[in-house]
């Protein structure tokens, strides 16, 4: 959460997050150009003028060059005793912190649109109007995709459950597409057509570091594990192999998600499963 008056706790985070800065070789201009920031916000921020965001925190600290140990005690200095809301779980803060600091990150989602390209709309539908601060949290998280290439395989059946009604859906599809635009963003569909998408397994983020180990984050809805064993990891790397041989080329998911954003962008229900294969056999042509 923002906090949204000054008190000492807050000057005294960003003296520390100066510090921070200053021990990673970071002048203020260079870190806010790594953030996607303007350099006066960090500066008002280190100052103590300006709340942080606890995703903003961890994404700070990360470029920094701290150890995720460190993101907890910087959480708890930042969290104002007495004070309501929501706070980032130990799993969320460790999540942000790998998307940050990874060079670049392959996931598959084969039930949903992945959290990073979800828009307000569809992820309030999703978690439910009296979570707002979860809703805040999925967008604030976005931030990440400027800096970093993303590679996303979302399986047909994602794409196709109706969230929120076709208004939600058809923004929804149209973000797909701008997104797909973005040179850092590649997104490709898994054709349903090809296998139910239980075959190629659950979701799951592969997140690979420059003199680092990669990682593997799987998401179980109420449990989130971090892999990182050798032998853990390859097996992911063979099903992205496979999922990338199923998969349309980037030009075809374009157009796919395309047609289906107009699909939606109808009163009436969207089509049932009798069209579905000659519509994926036609975008695979």
């Amino acid at each position: 959460m923002v906090l949204r008056r000054v008190t000492a706790r807050v000057r005294e985070l960003g003296e520390e997050l100066r510090n921070h800065r200053q021990a990673a070789g970071l002048s203020g201009q260079q870190l806010a150009d790594r953030l996607g920031w303007s350099a006066s916000k960090v500066s008002r921020i280190e100052n103590g003028i300006l709340g942080v965001t606890e995703v903003d925190l961890v994404r700070y600290v990360a470029y920094c060059g701290l150890p995720s140990k460190e993101v907890d005690r910087l959480l708890e200095l930042h969290r104002e005793p007495g004070t309501s809301g929501y706070w980032l779980s130990e799993r969320s803060s460790a999540l942000i912190f790998h998307e940050t600091t990874a060079t670049s990150s392959t996931s598959y989602d084969p039930l949903l649109v992945p959290g990073l390209l979800q828009t307000e709309e569809y992820a309030a539908a999703l978690i439910g109007d009296d979570r707002p601060e979860l809703v805040r949290l999925r967008m604030e998280r976005q931030s990440v995709l400027r800096n970093r290439p993303f590679e996303f395989f979302v399986h047909e059946q994602a794409l196709r459950l109706p969230v929120g009604g076709n208004r939600v859906m058809n923004d929804q599809l149209l973000k797909l597409v701008l997104a797909s635009e973005h040179p850092l963003i590649a997104i490709r569909v898994v054709p349903g057509v090809l296998g139910a998408c239980s075959a190629l397994g659950g979701e799951f983020v592969l997140f690979r570091y420059e003199g680092h180990r990669p990682l593997v984050y799987l998401d179980h809805g109420v449990l989130g594990v971090f892999l990182e064993h050798e032998s853990h990891v390859a097996k992911f790397y063979e099903t992205i192999v496979d999922i990338s041989h199923r998969a349309l080329s980037w030009g075809q998911s374009r157009d796919m998600l395309a047609a289906m954003a107009n699909r939606f962008d109808r009163p009436e229900v969207p089509p049932d499963a009798s069209h579905l294969a000659k519509e994926q056999l036609q975008f695979r042509a």
